[in-house]
């Protein structure tokens, strides 16, 4: 090979190398940034809009509506008042996580404002029943029978959580189970919201 086809070849293994390193770092660069992204985060067209009213059967909780006529329940009736929203399971397991948590925060803030609303999809009635049970959940449950509503609010897997603030406008949704802490700082979020 001559002194020209050496260093042509040189300058070529050079710029080939070059070119594998750049894309080498931009792959690390863009794994790194997907690792560090929050996937309990969701975006959801809904955010920031009002939140679609539905229409559910009762599991329990009918005391804290005076609700014990109606074989359903709505959104609507929780009007001028803030609600955190869950949507659950019996066969979740994630959402066996969060149950006891809920009850905690239910518990704590009753009295303050804020309703805690959990509706049970691709349910049977004895299976939520049962698991509410077991987990002593007492406050509000409601069954999405034929899944509308949980199409209705885009849920994509169970748990997954929203707050509704007093004017009935979804302003956060978390999925993934959540503990007493986070829901503490959500009611202080939609407290705040209706102080203002």
């Amino acid at each position: 090979m001559s002194h020209t086809n050496k260093s042509q070849f040189s300058r070529r293994h050079i710029l080939v190398s070059l070119g594998l390193a750049v894309v080498a770092i931009s792959v690390v660069v863009v794994m790194r940034k997907g690792l560090n992204l929050d996937t309990t985060q969701i975006p959801s067209a809904l955010l920031n809009r009002p939140a679609n009213d539905f229409t559910v059967d009762w599991i329990q909780g009918q005391e804290y509506l005076n609700n014990t006529d109606s074989p359903t329940f709505h959104l609507h009736d929780f009007k001028g008042e803030p609600v955190i929203l869950n949507f659950w399971a019996s066969w979740c397991f994630s959402c066996r996580q969060e149950a006891y948590d809920f009850e905690r925060f239910w518990q704590n803030f009753k009295d303050k404002g804020v309703k805690v609303v959990g509706i049970a999809i691709q349910d049977t009635p004895e299976a939520a029943m049962k698991f509410a049970k077991s987990y002593q959940k007492s406050y509000i449950l409601g069954l999405d029978n034929d899944g509308k509503t949980a199409i209705d609010y885009g849920v994509t897997g169970v748990p997954e959580t929203f707050l509704i603030d007093e004017n009935g406008v979804i302003i956060y949704k978390v999925a993934g189970p959540v503990n007493e802490k986070k829901l503490e700082e959500f009611a202080a979020i939609l407290m705040n919201r209706k102080s203002s």
